[in-house]
């Protein structure tokens, strides 16, 4: 091996070393998110959206001396198990990913306990806590999870559990992430000493399940929408070459047919962003008044894509 060869490997180990340190910042930030979403405002407003954390006010309405019994001995105990479990009938791939999520959030929260009351918002707040509680707790923890699920990371606990039901029974992971929290949800709105059914805390419980799904999709696929646009004409020349001034974009050409008359046609295939395609439909009519354009939206793009065009 070389001199270079040498240079040229250490360059890579430098660089996978970087983007590896890159992810855990970012995934350590998302479960911070996610922890003070419960401590401060679903811990004291007795909200539950779902997760482990939801498990823990759950049992604390019926352990009489909560002085042993907090959210962070509970997270240990309860992450430990999820990850023995997670080793067995996932992997150990999955165990080591999960492992430092499932430590650092209860790390997280035990530190909280220590140096600051869990109420201090919850009592600053004169009306509406608990909508307030609710809206604050579903941005925090939907950001959260969305930035440490960009990043190739997870926030442990019932994650574990969602994908081991995945994994066996063949159900997608999305579908196991929406019953898993619903079943926790609606276990938290039955008070069983005296027997009542909060129905108020279970709709919020509910909505909140479901907003914070939706936000960790924005985050996790990007928060700029994109848009694919296809482009059927005579002129693909004219077109692409207006792609590439006006957004420096990259454009992929398949050779099509009509189906009616048989002529032979281009289409042109570009993805970008939502106000891009807007100016592109005017340009593109303009150049061929006869090409066929449609717009799709796109839910996720990876790979080459920058934003880089000139109409942000």
């Amino acid at each position: 091996m070389n001199e270079n060869d040498e240079i040229k490997k250490t360059n890579v180990r430098k660089i996978l070393a970087k983007k590896l340190l890159k992810q855990y910042l970012f995934v350590s930030f998302g479960v911070l998110l996610v922890d003070l979403g419960f401590y401060f405002f679903l811990q004291p407003a007795n909200l539950v959206i779902g997760g482990m954390t939801g498990v823990s006010i759950i049992l604390s309405r019926y352990i009489p001396d909560t002085s042993w019994f907090t959210p962070s001995i509970f997270l240990y105990f309860a992450n430990g198990v999820c990850l023995i479990l997670g080793l067995i009938f996932i992997g150990k791939d999955f165990f080591f990913k999960t492992i430092y999520a499932s430590l650092l959030s209860p790390t997280i929260i035990y530190i909280l306990e220590k140096t600051v009351s869990y109420d201090i918002f919850y009592n600053s707040i004169n009306e509406s806590k608990l909508l307030i509680c609710f809206i604050c707790s579903s941005l925090l923890t939907g950001i959260g999870v969305g930035i440490a699920i960009k990043n190739n990371g997870s926030t442990g606990g019932m994650d574990v559990i969602q994908k081991i039901i995945s994994k066996f029974f063949k159900v997608p992971m999305s579908i196991t992430m929406y019953v898993t929290d619903v079943i926790v949800v609606f276990i938290a709105g039955f008070y069983f000493s005296p027997f009542k059914f909060d129905l108020e805390l279970t709709v919020y419980g509910i909505v909140g399940v479901i907003g914070v799904a939706y936000i960790v999709d924005v985050v996790a696929l990007s928060l700029r929408p994109r848009r694919t646009m296809y482009v059927i004409t005579k002129n693909p020349d004219a077109i692409k070459d207006v792609i590439f001034k006006e957004l420096d974009r990259g454009v992929t050409l398949s050779d099509v047919r009509g189906g009616y008359t048989g002529d032979p046609l281009t289409m042109l295939i570009c993805t970008m962003d939502k106000n891009e395609s807007y100016r592109m439909s005017g340009i593109i009519s303009n150049i061929d008044p006869k090409a066929f354009t449609f717009v799709t939206s796109c839910k996720e793009v990876r790979g080459d894509y920058e934003n880089r065009g000139l109409f942000l």
